[in-house]
This record gives C-alpha cells, structure tokens and sequence, in this order.
C-alpha cells in the first residue's frame, strides 16, 4: 500500500513538473495607420492578469530588460516597433512588428499605371493619402498589377532637394505577389530631361513573410526637383521553388513617399 501511494506521488510530482508550459499571444497594437504626418500614437493590448508588455524600438527583439508598457507610445520619426508579452509560468508571445513611416515632402499629385480591374483603388490619392494596406491584398488601398511593366509620375508640390523615394509593397506569395524584380528612379533635371536617380533589384530565391515592406530607395546624390519617375518590373517568371512556377508573379503597391 505503501508503495502504491509514494508511486502515486511520484507520478504526480514528476507530471506537475514536467507538464508543458502554453505560450501566450502577442500583444494587439493599435494605431490608426503605419504612415503618418507630425506625429501619430499606438496602443499595445493585452489583457491578462500578471502578464506585461515589453517593447524596444531599436529593431532588437523585447526582453524583460527592455522597455515596460504603460501608457500610449508617442511616435514622431520613422520607427520600428517590436512588442511581446511575457508572464510567470507561460512561455513569451511571438513579437508583433509595426514600422511607423512619416509622411516626407509634400506630394501634389501621383499618376499611375492603370491596375488590373480586380483591384483598383477608388481614391485620385491613393499611393500618398497616409492610409497605409493591410496583409490583406483585398483591402481597397492596395493597387495591384500582374502586367510587365508599371509607370508612376510623382509631382512635388515645389521644387525640393531630395535623397530618397519609398515605396509601400506588399508580400504575400502564397497569393502570387512578390516584390519587383526592379525598381527604376528617374528625376526631371533643368533641362526637363529625366535622368536616373537610384534603382533596387529584388531577388526573391527564397521564401518570405506575408508582410507590407516598406523599401526605401536612396540616390547615390542628393538632386534637386519637382518631378519623379518610377518604373517598376514585376517579376515576368516565379520562382521554381514557387508552385507557381513560371507564371507572371503579382505586384501590390501603395503608399509612396519622397524624402
């Protein structure tokens, strides 16, 4: 009788000890939109009894040593913000990610490629409104293309010295939409000719996130102009790791800023 019960014990001891501890869920941030003018604020919440958020906003993953959420964080430059719960006895969240982008110069106008019909945005302003799209291609700001070629005409409200142009992209290829096979950066000189002021080629070997990247294109000069162009190539063949395999990848744009 004994023996039965120190074994009981021992089973229940080594179980109590031994059982698997459950990860908890990643803090909600809430913010009106990823891109912003002045300055914009975000919540982080989670709501659990003893649980705490951490967050850095140095691009580095949270830990407990890092900054402890308390109130509404204040965002007024291009930030990066990662955030995980942690709590006694549960393993920490996964990190949610958001990157806050300010608005830049002041953008008259943007003229674009016509997008396929599927997915044509109703707004004159669409790529430069501060509404940033969500991972969901269905969401009425992206603007999507599955042709060779996409033309976009930036008009500056004045003549500005610049450095850079980004450009809002989304990822998701398990939809077919990847990122461009490249990016072509043209300015309008003095001459009213448009020279090159910066290019990026893509490589999309290897699988990514479903994610909204955010590339920003620097010159290798400062130029000072009122006009841009933008030629963007969507990839004409996917990937062979890819199912689809050979098909004309999807491109998703949206907000496009000038710096």
């Amino acid at each position: 009788m004994r023996k039965s019960l120190l074994f009981i014990f021992l089973f229940f001891v080594q179980y109590s000890f031994g059982q698997q501890q459950f990860q908890l869920a990643a803090p909600l941030l809430k913010y009106n939109s990823a891109f912003f003018s002045g300055s914009t604020s975000l919540q982080m919440i989670f709501d659990q009894p003893g649980a705490e958020i951490y967050y850095t906003v140095n691009g580095k993953e949270p830990t407990r040593n890092d900054l402890l959420y308390k109130e509404p964080l204040i965002v007024t430059a291009r930030t990066v913000v990662k955030a995980k719960t942690f709590g006694k006895d549960f393993l920490s969240s996964e990190t949610s990610v958001v990157e806050f982008i300010n608005a830049g110069k002041m953008i008259r106008q943007i003229s674009f490629s016509k997008p396929n019909e599927k997915y044509t945005g109703n707004k004159t302003d669409i790529l430069n409104d501060n509404i940033g799209g969500n991972t969901n291609f269905n969401n009425s700001e992206w603007l999507g293309y599955n042709n060779d070629t996409v033309e976009i005409n930036i008009d500056l409200a004045k003549k500005e010295t610049i450095h850079s142009v980004l450009i809002s992209i989304l990822q998701d290829e398990n939809s077919w939409i990847f990122l461009p096979g490249q990016i072509l950066v043209y300015y309008l000189d003095k001459q009213k000719t448009f020279l090159p002021a910066g290019k990026e080629i893509f490589f999309s070997e290897s699988k990514s996130p479903k994610q909204c990247f955010a590339k920003e294109i620097i010159f290798s000069s400062k130029i000072k102009t009122d006009k841009l162009k933008l030629i963007m190539l969507p990839l004409k063949k996917i990937p062979d790791w890819h199912p689809g395999k050979g098909n004309h990848a999807w491109l998703f744009i949206d907000e496009i800023k000038v710096y």
